[in-house]
Parts: C-alpha cells; sequence; structure tokens
C-alpha cells in the first residue's frame, strides 16, 4: 500500500519541533519554539543560580531554585533543567543535549524590576546529575549564562515507572520498571503487605542512539533510558488482592497491591478505563517542548477511581507520552501514570506519534514519531504482541474480549495484521464473553473535516471502513474506541455510514490530554449522535452479561457528559 510523508515537518529552524499544519491534532506551547539548538554557552559571572537540596532521596521531590544578579532583565529569560548523561559534571553542550524542562523567569514575582527571582520545581530521578541553567534569548540566540551546581538522588538504581500488564493467563500479572544499571532485579509479592514470599526474576533490556530512526530521537532529543525490567508474577487466584513490590540490592519500591485478573466468562461486572491521546503534564508549571498539562487532571480522576476500587483496566488507545523522540519525557509520562499503573493493568495500542517515520516498515511515511518508530513504545511497554512490530493483540478480562488494532501498519485484507485480527475474532467465544470491543489509534469513523493527503482523518477512515469494517461486522463487534482526534465522538450504530440496528457503535476518545482538534465539519454527519471539542476527560464502562453502560466524563466538573447503554 503506497505511503506518502505527512504534513507535519520537522522545523530546521526551530530544534526539529514537529510543526502541525491546520489539520493535524497536536498542540505546540508558544514557549517551546526557542532555539534550543542554537544556544551556546558564555557565563556570566556577575549572575548566580543555585539549587537546594543539591541531594534528594526519592523521585518527585521538590527543589528550589534562586537566581541574582541578572542585568536589564527582560520577558524572554529562561531558567531550563538539563540532565546529560556523557558523565562530566557540568557538562552542558547544547549541541548534544535538550533542555528537560524549562519556565520563563519572569514567573518569578518582580524578576523584571530586581533581576533576581526564585522558583519551586519537581525533579524525577533521571538516573544522573541534573543541573539548572540560567538562559538569556539574544538576536534569536539563546547564550546559557549560569550553570547551577548539581542535584543529585541518593540513588539511581532506585525502581521507577512501575506499571503492571496483562498476558492472557488470569493466574500472572506482567509487572515493568526502570533503574539505571543494576540487572539482579526482581519482583516479590503474596496477599499481605508484611508478607512477600514469593520471587520472580526480570529480565532487562534496554535500547540504545542506535536504535533510533532519526532526529530528533537519534540526536540532541536521545538520553539513556536505563535498564528496562519485565517480570511475571505467577499462581495467582483470579479475583484475589496481592501485594508487591520490585527492586534489588539496591532498594525496593514501596509496596503496591493489584486484583488478578478475572478469568473470561467470569460473571462479575468488568469495569473499564479509556481514553486516547493524554501525554504528561508538569506539576510544577514548567514547560516541554509539547503542552499536555489537562492530562494531570486526567490522571489524577483516574487515579481517585482505581483508589475507590472502580476500575480493572485502563486501555489508553494510541499516542501515549508524546515523547516524539525527546527520550526524557518517557520517564516523566511514566511517572505521572504511575499511581494508576501499577494498580491495575495498563493496556495500550500504538498511535502514530510512537510509530510514523519515513522508511522504517510502518504504513505511513510521515514523521510523527520524532525518530523513534515504535522503539521506546515496545521497549516500555509490554503488551502480549505476537512479535517485535506487531503491535496488535487481543485479551479477554471478566466478559469482555478485546482486540487491539494498529491503523499505522498495514490492514489491508489479506495484510499479515488483518489475518492476525481475523483469527483472533473469529475465536472469540461469546458464551464466555458477551461483550467484543476493537480499538485503534485513528479512527473508522470521524466529524472531521482533514482530507489532506492519504494521511488525513477523512481518507484513513475511507481506508479503514473499505478494509476493516466488514471484519467488524462479520464477528459482529459492539463497540470500537478510537482516538487522533482529539475531542469526544460517538455515532449511532453503523454500517457504511448508514445507522442500522446491529451495526457497529463508534466512539472517539481522544480527548484526554493533548490540544483539543479544531477541525470538525460544520454540518454534522447525521450518524454523529454526540461530539464535544471543547472539554478534556476519560470514559469508562461497565458490562455485565445483558448490559454494557458506557459514560464520558469531562475533567472541568466530574460529571457524565454522555452515557449510553448497550443490550444483549
Amino acid at each position: 500500500m503506497a505511503a506518502v510523508r505527512a504534513s507535519l515537518v520537522l522545523a530546521v529552524v526551530v530544534l526539529f519541533v514537529i510543526v502541525p499544519d491546520s489539520h493535524t491534532h497536536q498542540f505546540i506551547n508558544e514557549n517551546s519554539l526557542f532555539p534550543f539548538e542554537k544556544s551556546r554557552v558564555q557565563r556570566d559571572e556577575t549572575i548566580t543560580l543555585s539549587a537546594t537540596p543539591s541531594k534528594l532521596e526519592v523521585s518527585g521531590s521538590w527543589v528550589s531554585v534562586k537566581w541574582h544578579g541578572v542585568p536589564d532583565p527582560n520577558s524572554r529569560d529562561l531558567v531550563a533543567v538539563y540532565s546529560p548523561t556523557d558523565g562530566i559534571p557540568g557538562n552542558i553542550d547544547p549541541s548534544k543535549h535538550y533542555a528537560i524542562k524549562y519556565i520563563e523567569a519572569q514567573r518569578s514575582p518582580n524578576y523584571l524590576k530586581t533581576g533576581s527571582g526564585s522558583y519551586h520545581f519537581r525533579l524525577i530521578n533521571f538516573r544522573a546529575p541534573i543541573y539548572f541553567t540560567f538562559i538569556r534569548y539574544q538576536s534569536s540566540e539563546l547564550i546559557i549564562v549560569a550553570i547551577s551546581n548539581a542535584v543529585t538522588f541518593s540513588n539511581y538504581n532506585e525502581p521507577l515507572q512501575v506499571h503492571l500488564s496483562l498476558s492472557n493467563d488470569s493466574t500472572k500479572m506482567v509487572v515493568v520498571w526502570s533503574s539505571l544499571n543494576h540487572t539482579d532485579s526482581m519482583v516479590r509479592w503474596g496477599t499481605s503487605p508484611q508478607s512477600l514470599p514469593n520471587r520472580a526474576p526480570s529480565s532487562s533490556s534496554t535500547y540504545t542512539q542506535k536504535d533510533m530512526c532519526g532526529p530528533p530521537a537519534a540526536t540532541l532529543g536521545w538520553r539513556d533510558p536505563g535498564l528496562i525490567h519485565k517480570a511475571v508474577m505467577t499462581g495467582l487466584t483470579p479475583g484475589k488482592r496481592y501485594y508487591y513490590q520490585v527492586g534489588d540490592t539496591y532498594g525496593y519500591s514501596p509496596v503496591y497491591h493489584f486484583s488478578a485478573p478475572l478469568a473470561a466468562g467470569t460473571k462479575i461486572t468488568t469495569r473499564v478505563v479509556a481514553y486516547g491521546d493524554m501525554g504528561f503534564g508538569q506539576p510544577d508549571g514548567s514547560t516541554q517542548h509539547w503542552e499536555e498539562q489537562p492530562s494531570l487532571e486526567t490522571t489524577k480522576r483516574v487515579t481517585e477511581m482505581v483508589n475507590n476500587s472502580e476500575v480493572d483496566v485502563v486501555l489508553h488507545i494510541g499516542d501515549i507520552s508524546y515523547a516524539v523522540g525527546y527520550s526524557a519525557q518517557w520517564d516523566e509520562f511514566f511517572d505521572q501514570i504511575q499511581p494508576v499503573a501499577s494498580r491495575v493493568p495498563y493496556m495500550v495500542c500504538i498511535g502514530n506519534h510512537e510509530r510514523d517515520y519515513p522508511d522504517s516498515g510502518g504504513l505511513f511515511d510521515a514523521l510523527d514519531s520524532g525518530g523513534e518508530c515504535g522503539v521506546p513504545y515496545e521497549r516500555r511497554l509490554a503488551m502480549p504482541r505476537p512479535s517485535p512490530d506487531e503491535p496488535w493483540y487481543a485479551f479477554e478480562y471478566g466478559l469482555i474480549s478485546f482486540v487491539l488494532m494498529s491503523t499505522e501498519h498495514n490492514f489491508s485484507v489479506g495484510s499479515h495484521q488483518y489475518q492476525f485480527l481475523e483469527r483472533v475474532l473469529a475465536k472469540v467465544d461469546r458464551n464466555k464473553t458477551p461483550w467484543l470491543v476493537f480499538s485503534g489509534h485513528r479512527p473508522m469513523y470521524v466529524d472531521s473535516n482533514n482530507n489532506d493527503s492519504s494521511t488525513g482523518d477523512l481518507p484513513v477512515s475511507k481506508l479503514l471502513i473499505s478494509e476493516l469494517e466488514p471484519l467488524l461486522l462479520k464477528y459482529k463487534v459492539d463497540m470500537a474506541l478510537w482516538g487522533h482526534h482529539h475531542s469526544y465522538q460517538r455515532t449511532c450504530p453503523l454500517v457504511k455510514y448508514e445507522c442500522v440496528d446491529g451495526g457497529v457503535t463508534h466512539v472517539v476518545i481522544g480527548m484526554a490530554g493533548q490540544g483539543l482538534s479544531k477541525d470538525i465539519k460544520k454540518v454534522k454527519p447525521a450518524w454523529t449522535v454526540v461530539l464535544d471539542d471543547q472539554h478534556y476527560g476519560y470514559t469508562h464502562f461497565t458490562a455485565d452479561e445483558t448490559a454494557l453502560l458506557f459514560e464520558y466524563v469531562r475533567n472541568d466538573d466530574g460529571k457524565v457528559h454522555d452515557s449510553f447503554t448497550l443490550k444483549k
């Protein structure tokens, strides 16, 4: 199938930032367009910059940064965070390292009058010393004029980014976490937080700069991800609560808990939270290259549901971290979702911002992954996929069968992916799992006027309808969940653009954090029942043997703004 380059291009002037045209679905914060690739170091000894405390015990600690003596302060002065991993203390080389995050110095009250200021930053453990820099913006150039003392963590092998996933065996649970370089890691678990007698060693892996397909992932966006550990807890009793922690002789994580997966056919209500296109935000209010601050509220509300034991599984339907080549942002994404993902399985499917890059074997010859071409996604997220770069899979939980596809790979009739999808759809036992939910990133049905090239919403929609809708209808899929368009949309039950009893209800759920899409048609399609392109939120649904209740919750008020029920 012919692939064409998407309209997203790497901005040559602005640090390989992927800049959207009027129809793409990303939002770039205006402040993120500072040309960091043009930075240079030219210290001004009259300016002082310090960070306290200088040693932190745990990831997620806060530091106070203070600066003094800035002559002629202006509104474009910055304080930026760097964490080079080349082992040279204080060696900030802007041609090799990208600022992890930053603020405008004027956010400190009275800075523009006094040339002095302060700010509180939240820091996660990046497995290397962290430095703050004071940067002046002069003549379209960023000049690093001061570098702070190093801020270090007491344990760079602190086990972090803990997240669970399913394995297609209800007596098992997969756990993944990260540390610096210690390979003798394990998970230990049991039925009491005071007693964790069971042990399972982890397998450890990583990926390198050479595994990336292009910039910025292979250039100044690169940062060593450390070691990624995967272990499997076995012999679980479905539905029973277990306690666990991960780590090694350098230290263990806090004790977390989860409920073992419900076996397929268990006649207990199955509870799912689902959303797409979330990314992460900065709790300290600082800025990264893209902006997903609304994701913080999504995560907060889902965390509350998890803490209230209202969720069995989370589905994140593509566009996961929006790192797009800036490796440190995968670390920050997993830090944000850890309160959720350490408690319930966090199941994902791949999106354009994880996979797409020219000549990398994907369907679309686009730059959307920033050179990652799916590698960080696959190494960091342990889904039960068939093999590398085949990110499609299926799983069962309680009364629901889930089938997840990749819209970023060939899905035409007869393709390798198509054959897999038909095989797993045909295997679904509706006596055990009466509900069948299908998911992919780019939507099959969507209210959008994006008709650009072959990667626009409408051309891809037509392709999905042509190639896959007959399969969904043949196997009587109840509901299809999609992302990519940053809005909430629900259709009537559909067959070939017509509302038909027995058709598939399609729901676009791409409103979890990234900037909301604005490319809605002036006249709503007849098959669109509900559309909200003004609010962020998430969805949750519950299923028993005869009914599936689906609800859309907005972040601004925490209330349900759309609901529907499917019945058997």
